[in-house]
Order: C-alpha cells, then structure tokens, then sequence
C-alpha cells in the first residue's frame, strides 16, 4: 500500500514541478552522459541564443537546453506530453511550449504515452513495441497534432536556430522530412542515432547529416552532435 501511495505522489504533477523547481544545482542537468555541457562549452561565447528542443521532456531534468536558459537564452520547446508541456510552461516562461508532434505531414495522429513524464513515450508504431517491453506496460494512446517543424518556425517568424535538439524515440527521420536544414542554418544540431556501427556511415540520418554538409564533431552515448563543415568551434573531426 506505501509503495503504491509513494508510486502515485512521485508521478503526480506536484512532485515533478517541486523536484523540477526546487531541485538542487547541478553542473549538468542532461540525464546520462553530460551531454548539455558540451552544448554549453560550445556556445560558451553567446551570451544569447535560439534553441528548438524537440522532445523537450522535463524543464530542468534529462534538459539539454536548461544550461542555456539559465545563462539568458530562449526558445521553443515541443513534447508529446501533455503533462511535460505543463512543467515547461511553469518553470521556462520565456520559451515557447508546445504539446504537438512534428513530422512531414501535417495531421491528427496516434501518441503513445507510458507514463505523463517518460522520456520514452513516442509516436513511432516500432519504438512504441521497444517501450513496451521495457517498462512492461501498455500506453495510453492520445491523439494528437503533427506540424511540420518548418510550419512552427515560420509561425513565431523565426529565421535562424543557434541550436537544435531532437529527441523523438524513433521519429527522428519524419522530423527531419518536415525541416528545412540549410534555410534555418543552426550552429549545431544534436539528435540520438541508435545504431551499433560508430561512426554508423551506412545511417540514414547519418547520410542525412553529411548531404547537407554537416559534419559529425562529438558523441555522448546515443546522442549525436553535428555542425557545419565551416564551423571552427568543434570538438573533434571525424
């Protein structure tokens, strides 16, 4: 009964506000590997920038961009999770917060949600059956809107991205089928790249990446960092 009662609070809206608004300081609020003070070391001469975090997740917590926010940036952050957008729009006021998808079609489509907060829930049918499995239980399926990411830019007259994160379980080519790299030009992009092979020079969003003349400059787990051949402001070359 105790576990069942401490289960609910911890996945309530109250716990995830309070944790996210009164958490201690951490040098690095990304969930795994440190990966925002690579961001943050490579924007370490903005004082102000433009970030979109697609698959935003939490405000402070598993955030690539809440290092930036913090030092005076602003952006746009999108989440399939109604419960995420929520806790965004509370503790990063000066940003956008969106509760879409975004894909290359503009339509109503299936989300499917495991948990309000789960940094899994998806909109892909094969990733949906991986988190499935993972945290043995079915979702919930809602509804929602997808936009192309374009549409939300052009929305807000945005003109150029200083950063770019995408984080969408599986969705991440569709993503990039609605967005339009070279016309929006961020300094750097990351995104997660599941694959066995590093570099994985057969990937699709690798291929991606290189036809656009983006070059890979760094790595933290999954996640990929690219940025344009002329950047000088890179970690390493591939």
């Amino acid at each position: 009964m105790l576990k069942k009662i401490r289960k609910n609070l911890k996945s309530s809206f109250f716990y995830n506000l309070f944790i996210n608004f009164f958490g201690k300081y951490k040098k690095s609020y990304s969930e795994n590997f440190g990966e925002d003070l690579f961001v943050n070391f490579f924007f370490k001469e903005f004082k102000k920038g433009f970030y979109v975090d697609v698959g935003c997740n939490l405000p402070k917590t598993s955030s690539l961009t809440y290092l930036l926010y913090k030092k005076g940036w602003s952006g746009i952050n999108i989440d399939i999770s109604k419960r995420v957008i929520e806790l965004n729009k509370v503790i990063r006021r000066r940003d956008v917060n969106l509760n879409i998808s975004v894909g290359k079609e503009e339509k109503m489509i299936d989300s499917f949600i495991f948990y309000d907060n789960c940094s899994m829930n998806t909109v892909d049918n094969k990733f949906k059956e991986y988190t499935r499995k993972s945290v043995n239980k079915d979702p919930q399926v809602v509804k929602i809107e997808q936009l192309k990411l374009d549409s939300v830019l052009e929305k807000y007259n945005m003109n150029k991205i200083n950063y770019l994160n995408i984080d969408v379980e599986g969705n991440e080519l569709n993503t990039l089928n609605g967005f339009s790299l070279n016309k929006y030009n961020p300094d750097l992009v990351s995104i997660e790249i599941h694959d066995k092979t590093c570099p994985p020079l057969n990937n699709k969003i690798y291929k991606y990446f290189l036809n656009k003349k983006y070059s890979l400059i760094s790595i933290y787990g999954w996640t990929y960092f690219f940025s344009k051949n002329d950047n000088k402001n890179i970690h390493f070359n591939i």
